[in-house]
């Protein structure tokens, strides 16, 4: 296994529930129930604005993702200073709690070459259909390669994989 793919497989997780360890592991989103993805798309650009991106320094050493409840308490204060897999992190909190009927939600990180391009977003299915979350946009995909195909075509760059994570409030990242 290629040692990128067990950090971002086996040891992420790990690091991710130590560094947030303190992090709070509960809340409940702000906003209304979401009952259409453009009630989702809507509540997305909304909370983007409030959303400043920042590279992780070195005290964020190996890129780890804060708490989905913890990132969607900071989104929702204006305080959410992030890269995408903090950001996404909170969008996944906003759609276990207020999307109705959505399931199977998940993080997918897409490992690229280089890896310094990789990305994180949101996944789930709603109503028979899979939709990404992708910074503001909600669109409609058919499975996880049209991710894929959404990394090549947005962001120009060449995935190799990609990696599912889910949160426990109890577990943590897994």
């Amino acid at each position: 296994m290629h040692l990128t793919k067990i950090w971002v497989v086996r040891l992420k997780p790990i690091w991710n529930n130590f560094r947030f360890r303190k992090s709070i592991k509960e809340y409940i989103p702000l906003s209304n129930e979401l009952n259409t993805i453009g009630d989702l798309q809507e509540r997305v650009g909304e909370l983007y604005k409030s959303f400043t991106y920042k590279y992780d320094d070195i005290s964020m050493l190996f890129d780890a993702i804060d708490t989905p409840p913890q990132c969607l308490f900071y989104l929702e204060n204006s305080t959410l200073k992030d890269d995408c897999d903090g950001y996404h992190a909170a969008i996944y909190h906003l759609v276990t709690h207020r999307v109705e009927n959505a399931s199977n939600i998940k993080l997918i990180t897409v490992v690229t070459k280089p890896f310094t391009n990789s990305h994180t977003m949101c996944v789930f299915d709603l109503n028979d259909k899979t939709f990404l979350a992708d910074y503001q946009k909600v669109i409609e995909i058919q499975g996880y390669s049209d991710a894929l195909d959404h990394m090549k075509q947005a962001y120009s760059t060449k995935p190799i994989y990609y990696h599912l994570n889910t949160w426990d409030a109890e577990k943590g990242w897994k």
